[in-house]
């Protein structure tokens, strides 16, 4: 099929079909024509939306044609179309891979003046462009973009991944504050969680121990989580270990995690260390109960 064929348009023309039309074509000028030939036809009612849009300026990306594809980007502003988070993301991608990522950010910061709010797959992407072109030094993001893509590591499950990211905040030395304290904490105790519902415990207690060093609070959900993994394991020195940092830590046990650890024993057969755990701790409470 010629290009004089494919700009012959019905009066049915509608978005869709330019679409399809748009990603089977291969060679950009071609496609740069029908999307032209489809404008054309702005007089008889047709317009273009975010998804004619998004195709030509993946394709104006993927030929390294930044300009136009950010020209397309005003266009798409000044005609009132929805600029979709995806769209912006390819271009931010796009100067990823040929090593621009500043320009990247620039893009990035623009979202927001598109009426376009970034969600968490924005800033993991962009994250993972400056971490790849090695930039982070240069542009010192604060605690506050680190909790942003650790939430969102968080928020689709990859727990080892926003690990990561905590550790590059101790070594980078990069505190959070007041404000972004609470996230913080937050965020440490829940990717401790995740890693044990992952499975990964050797992690978890690692980040648990710093967490503990640095002073950050331990929630009631992240000790059972702990606890519980680390019985059913098998691991009772360590279930034990952090059983007893809860009390000190003025967290109550609840059922649960007296069920887990006492289980734990018992399946092994140590039943005296279990009833000395339990007498333990009785004691303790009788004493603060005084």
């Amino acid at each position: 099929m010629g290009v004089k064929t494919l700009l012959k348009w019905s009066k049915q023309i509608t978005p869709s079909k330019v679409e399809q039309l748009l990603r089977a074509e291969r060679d950009l000028r071609k496609a740069k024509i029908i999307f032209d030939s489809a404008s054309a036809e702005y007089s008889n009612g047709f317009r273009h939306d975010h998804t004619t849009f998004g195709v030509m300026i993946s394709k104006l990306v993927s030929a390294n044609e930044f300009r136009p594809a950010e020209e397309m980007l005003n266009r798409m502003k000044e005609e009132k179309c929805r600029v979709t988070e995806e769209i912006f993301l390819s271009i931010c991608r796009g100067y990823g891979r040929v090593h621009l990522p500043l320009d990247a950010i620039r893009v990035f910061h623009k979202m927001n003046d598109f009426g376009c709010k970034p969600t968490d797959k924005s800033y993991i992407s962009v994250f993972a462009i400056l971490v790849e072109e090695n930039q982070l030094k240069g542009l010192k993001p604060d605690a506050g973009l680190y909790g942003k893509v650790i939430n969102g590591f968080c928020n689709i499950r990859k727990f080892q991944e926003a690990a990561t990211y905590l550790d590059e905040m101790i070594l980078g030395q990069i505190s959070p504050n007041r404000v972004t304290w609470s996230l913080h904490v937050k965020l440490n105790n829940t990717v401790v969680q995740g890693l044990c519902t992952n499975g990964n415990l050797n992690r978890a207690f690692q980040l648990y121990l710093g967490m503990r060093t640095r002073g950050i609070s331990i929630d009631a959900g992240t000790f059972d989580s702990l606890v519980k993994c680390f019985c059913k394991r098998g691991d009772l020195h360590k279930s034990v270990r952090i059983f007893d940092e809860m009390v000190l830590d003025g967290c109550v046990p609840d059922h649960g995690i007296w069920s887990a650890v006492v289980g734990g024993f018992w399946d092994r057969r140590k039943v005296r260390e279990a009833f000395e755990l339990i007498v333990v701790e009785l004691m303790n409470e009788f004493v603060e109960h005084e």
